[in-house]
């Protein structure tokens, strides 16, 4: 198969390809979104746009594609303003990937999807089909070019977005949070398909590990400006800087606050041969029993789970996207009508009619936006204690208790779409802890957070005394909010162990390919960047210069003063303050061509 040409690219690769000057964007309501930004991006550039949830990034990157206009300021791409028609050719060369797939999937079939923007781009059917094949064979998504977008896994559906922005070539490509919800196999991929793209690469995101396999130069943006424009490498080896714009995540560097207690000190496989009947101990809340479901279009989903969660138990569920997970927990919800049997509580619950698992379980989504429906907090709260008929003074200390149990308080006039990521998220997990719940289901429930409120969660969780349930390919978070761990593979869970031993087990990759310890890895060479850094102070060096006087050969110490950056490893004090080796005031340094250097020596 022969390759496509690809869009004629700039005669240098060093010309300035998009230049932005005062750039300013206000909201409909008035709240400011930029302010006065500047910017320049040369082709070629691979670039990390960063900043706390609500700095602007995505209004910014909107405007760079073309999605949005300038209300004040100017946007030039290839030296000419971003508008009429050159705004309808810069559209076609280059690519926005939205946060959520689902925003830009569409068509009946994944051909279909990715066929669009060669389409627009005025190719023939012929030329059209190899831009089809060559971008969905990129993504490893050839089995599935004629199925729905809609009945992809999650990770499949980003892949099929990015395979849509691919097939037109584009000469940038802009990715907004492209790992987040995916799991650590189909974030290589994206890692070794972006290493491959010969375009400018703008990748926004709160995942600095991610980030760092792939960008060179660090845009941080704060309160709708850009605060600081330097080296990646000089972003996180700063730690002031990354907590400065809540970029700082040194916290997953502390020891693990991993509770002692495990279930068993072993790996061990399910057993699938044993007594068909269902046991109910009375200290398990759930307990199910070959649960099935199949899609409409006849794929298995779950295919026989057993499972089994104590009162009071922290347990987390991992395993690749389209595993089956999201699908066990809307069974375990009662809202797929599943075969099998499922007892909640000691009680049967019947598919479709969940209504004592709705009463007794908060589920948090991976996208809470999916769940608030109300215009104020304190309504969003109030909504489910409201829905079971609890009188209002009773609602009230619900909502209150809530909001105080996530950072909220002083949150319930405000609107909760006005809010940033990480306060939607919290105001999310509020809204299902005013029931009072038995259990608590988070799916991914760091997606979209930057570290700052990836903290200030996990902190919040570890306080909440609740029976919990953690879907997430996050395994600092599995490791310090669970002491059990599921592992679910092709609808089935294939592995139940402690988490202990979940972490140290080297050979879970011949499972389903999955390695959980890469970003660890990634993670230790950032920490050791952060003790090692350097510093340039003045100091001073001691040189012996022989020469010849009257015949004599002599030799004079003399001093001589300058300034060089010097690498430390830094440590800290019992107090935990920041220090540095004491340095010396003279040292070795070379000096070449010092001999024909002036010098003045009294004798």
């Amino acid at each position: 198969m022969h390759q496509l040409s690809k869009l004629s690219p700039l005669e240098n690769d060093k010309d300035l390809l998009m230049k932005i000057e005062g750039l300013c964007y206000r909201y409909p309501d008035g709240t400011p979104a930029l302010e006065q930004v500047a910017l320049q991006v040369r082709a070629g550039e691979r670039i990390a746009l960063v900043g706390h949830n609500g700095s602007g990034k995505t209004t910014l990157v909107k405007h760079l594609c073309g999605l949005l206009s300038a209300q004040q300021g100017t946007i030039e791409y290839k030296g000419k303003g971003l508008a009429a028609e050159h705004l309808a050719s810069a559209r076609l060369e280059i690519g926005l990937l939205f946060q959520d797939p689902d925003d830009q999937l569409f068509g009946h079939s994944l051909y279909e999807d990715v066929a669009f923007g060669p389409r627009n781009q005025g190719l023939s059917e012929a030329e059209v089909e190899l831009a089809v094949r060559q971008a969905v064979t990129s993504v490893g998504l050839d089995e599935l070019l004629f199925k729905p977008p809609h009945a992809l896994s999650y990770g499949q559906k980003k892949r099929a977005a990015l395979a849509g922005l691919l097939a037109m070539q584009p000469e940038m490509l802009i990715l907004d949070e492209p790992t987040a919800n995916l799991d650590p196999l189909q974030e290589q991929i994206f890692i070794d398909l972006l290493k491959q793209y010969q375009g400018t690469l703008i990748l926004i995101s709160h995942d600095l590990i991610f980030l760092y396999e792939l960008c060179e130069r660090a845009l941080v943006l704060d309160g709708g400006r850009v605060h600081h424009d330097y080296s990646l490498r000089e972003l996180v080896e700063h730690r002031p800087s990354l907590r400065e714009h809540g970029l700082d995540f040194s916290f997953r560097f502390a020891e693990s606050r991993q509770q002692t207690l495990t279930i068993k000190d072993e790996r061990r496989e399910v057993d699938r041969g044993g007594n068909p009947e269902l046991t109910l101990p009375a200290s398990s809340l759930i307990v199910t029993r070959d649960l099935h479901y199949r899609y409409p279009d006849g794929t298995a989903a779950l295919q026989g789970v057993d499972l089994r969660i104590k009162t009071g138990e922290h347990v987390s569920l991992v395993g690749e996207n389209g595993a089956g997970k999201s699908t066990l927990l809307l069974s375990l919800l009662g809202l797929l009508p599943f075969a099998g049997d499922y007892h909640f509580a000691g009680e049967k619950i019947v598919a479709g009619k969940g209504r004592l698992v709705w009463q007794r379980t908060g589920m948090v989504f991976q996208d809470c936006a999916d769940q608030l429906v109300c215009p104020t907090c304190y309504d969003e709260v109030a909504f489910a204690p409201r829905q079971f008929g609890l009188k209002e003074a009773e609602v009230k200390e619900l909502v209150e208790s809530a909001l105080n149990k996530v950072k909220l308080d002083g949150f319930s006039a405000r609107v909760p779409l006005h809010l940033s990521g990480g306060e939607r998220k919290r105001l999310a997990l509020a809204s299902v802890l005013s029931l009072q719940p038995q259990l608590l289901i988070l799916d991914e429930p760091t997606a979209g957070l930057d570290p700052r409120g990836e903290e200030l969660l996990l902190e919040i969780l570890r306080d909440i005394d609740v029976t919990l349930l953690l879907v997430c390919h996050d395994i600092f978070f599995v490791r310090e909010l669970t002491e059990r761990t599921l592992v679910m593979h092709r609808g089935r869970i294939a592995l139940d162990y402690s988490t202990k031993d979940f972490l140290a087990d080297k050979n879970l990759t011949t499972l389903n390919g999955l390695d959980y310890t890469y970003r660890n890895r990634c993670a230790l060479q950032i920490k050791e960047l952060q003790h090692r850094h350097e510093h340039a102070h003045p100091h001073k060096h001691l040189h012996e210069h022989p020469h010849r006087h009257a015949g004599q050969l002599h030799s004079h110490p003399h001093e001589h003063e300058h300034e060089h950056p010097h690498s430390y490893t830094h440590s800290h004090d019992k107090s935990g303050a920041h220090q540095h080796p004491v340095r010396e005031e003279y040292h070795e340094h070379g000096h070449p061509d010092h001999e024909r250097d002036d010098h003045d020596h009294s004798h």
